[in-house]
């Protein structure tokens, strides 16, 4: 599984939640391209918080890090339309894994639609996982 963001963890909510539960349970597996564990870092220094710091330590530490070939890239950058190229290796990391995208960017709509792969909402995620 691949988390896209993390946003704003500073009370208990679903999506705090969902995290928490990615990191602990053993049988979620989790993906980072190079780009998204930059991402989540500065994520980190931006809230400055021990709960975003935590999750982020967490979730980096538990990420297998893909390197994602230039092929998925292509296949990706067909269906990603948006000037972050991040989103699209975001989606091709999930490809080349066949690992499922969660996210709230209505800019991965076509990809999950023609089934190049699977992504949920945040809120799908949260239904499904907890």
């Amino acid at each position: 599984m691949l988390i896209a963001a993390v946003k704003s963890p500073e009370k208990e909510t679903d999506t705090l939640r969902l995290l928490t539960k990615i990191v602990q349970d053993p049988n979620v597996k989790l993906v980072a391209d190079e780009l998204l564990l930059e991402e989540l870092a500065r994520y980190a220094e931006l809230f400055e918080s021990p709960t975003t710091s935590g999750i982020i330590a967490a979730l980096i530490s538990k990420a297998s890090l893909v390197r994602v070939r230039t092929k998925y890239r292509s296949i990706c950058k067909t269906y990603v339309k948006t000037p972050d190229k991040a989103d699209i290796l975001h989606a091709a990391a999930c490809l080349q894994t066949d690992a499922t995208l969660i996210t709230n960017g209505r800019h991965f709509t076509r990809i999950g639609n023609e089934g190049i792969i699977e992504v949920w909402s945040i809120s799908q995620a949260i239904k499904r996982l907890l």
